[in-house]
């Protein structure tokens, strides 16, 4: 009986002499989730009378036992003691720091959404410590993730509606948190259009087919470094050849596309001119005719409606045609037709007298109207060509340079050619 009396005695000195060695672990870090703490000692729990908490660090014990679960409102390090007070002995605590890791603030942005077009999203998430390592992304909130490549990426729309979109965030502490929004797919724009070959100096019609919605503006290229805004407009070139134009389409959302490449060819004015037979340009009296021919084009129109290729005339007159090439660009020429009988030409006089009192002011020649074109050279006696008149020459030279000055006094010679016959003769020129 001594014995255990003894005994008993070392057990309970054991238990004043040394402490309780109190310790807790915890999990469930996250701010937001509830954390578990689990209180430890080196006495054995039936030893244990009680397990306080003081969850806030200010002193008051608020909770007891030796498991707790505890949602922290903060995310910070929080200073956390246990107290374990023993059936028997001296109290004993422990002081830890309990770290509430902090949940990503979860945004994004996106641009432009055009339907099955591609939109970039772009990650705007922060996390007050540590880093978000993870970026799930579920574009139609279906709770499947489509994407978790990057915190920007790509994805190509689905048709024009509206969308809930879902980003979710991993921390590196496993910490993660989400955030919606609706976004909206508009239509996208097709842009076309129509255009037909045209003809330089025409204005080219640009017929816009486009399919839009909403629409804020076109824009067209035509090829030639000028530009257009308006629906569907006339473009006139000045340069025949073949150019490249496109359309841009866009609308009021930011949805935009640029037509299919068109070249246009734009065709010269073919040269149309009038060619008569033997290349006669009188008529005589007596009933003769003349037959007038239409060259250049593939389809003519006469002023009197033949759209023959060549056409009798039996006056003088001022006769027209136009001709048409395939590829429907026109162009059109006229001859005159004088009537009556060629006659010789011979001077009015060979002494000129540029004074302006209206006699012999002029060179001019008898019977000129009966031609239909007359070239007149004019030399004096050095053989330098003082006046050339390639046309037609109508009784005008008013014995002058190009310049306007009035040739010297003295003799000088010219040439008349008319389109048969060639005819020469002396002038002399007196100013005083």
């Amino acid at each position: 009986m001594k014995k255990i009396l003894t005994l008993t005695s070392v057990l309970f000195i054991a238990n004043i002499c040394f402490g309780q060695n109190p310790d807790f672990i915890y999990t469930s870090t996250c701010f937001g989730s509830q954390t578990t703490l689990v209180g430890s000692s080196s006495l054995m729990d039936a030893d244990v009378q009680l397990w306080q908490w003081d969850i806030d660090g200010n002193g008051t014990y608020d909770y007891s036992g030796k498991t707790i679960v505890y949602l922290f409102i903060s995310n910070d390090t929080i200073s956390v003691t246990l107290k374990v007070i023993p059936i028997v002995g001296s109290v004993d605590s422990i002081t830890k720091n309990v770290i509430i890791d902090p949940l990503p603030n979860v945004n994004f942005h996106v641009d432009n959404l055009c339907a099955f077009k591609n939109a970039t999203y772009y990650n705007q998430s922060t996390i007050a410590s540590g880093s978000i390592n993870q970026f799930l992304w579920d574009f139609n909130n279906d709770g499947i993730t489509d994407e978790n490549s990057n915190d920007t990426i790509n994805y190509i729309c689905g048709p024009a509606q509206s969308y809930v979109t879902r980003l979710t965030c991993v921390s590196d502490k496993e910490c993660s948190a989400f955030a919606t929004k609706t976004t909206e797919v508009f239509p996208q724009p097709t842009a076309s259009f129509s255009v037909s070959n045209a003809c330089i100096d025409d204005s080219t019609l640009f017929t816009n087919t486009s399919n839009i919605s909403s629409p804020d503006f076109f824009l067209w290229d035509f090829g030639d470094d000028e530009a257009s805004a308006d629906v569907s407009p006339k473009h006139k070139y000045s340069v025949s050849g073949n150019y490249i134009v496109t359309l841009i389409a866009s609308t009021t959302n930011g949805c935009r596309d640029t037509s299919d490449i068109v070249n246009v060819a734009i065709n010269p004015t073919p040269d149309i001119f009038i060619t008569s037979q033997n290349n006669d340009t009188i008529i005589n009296n007596g009933g003769e005719q003349i037959m007038l021919f239409g060259n250049g084009a593939g389809n003519y129109l006469w002023w009197n409606g033949s759209q023959n290729q060549g056409v009798q005339v039996f006056n003088g007159g001022v006769y027209w045609v136009i001709g048409t090439t395939p590829n429907g660009c026109q162009g059109t020429d006229s001859i005159t037709i004088y009537q009556g009988t060629q006659e010789e030409l011979s001077l009015v006089s060979n002494i000129l007298t540029p004074n302006g009192d209206g006699f012999n002011d002029y060179l001019k020649f008898n019977n000129i109207e009966t031609y239909y074109c007359c070239e007149l050279e004019v030399y004096n006696l050095w053989n330098v060509r003082v006046y050339w008149e390639d046309h037609c020459y109508r009784n005008d030279w008013g014995c002058t340079l190009g310049n306007g000055m009035i040739l010297p006094e003295g003799p000088y010679y010219y040439i008349i050619k008319t389109d048969q016959l060639t005819f020469k003769g002396n002038i002399n020129i007196l100013t005083k």
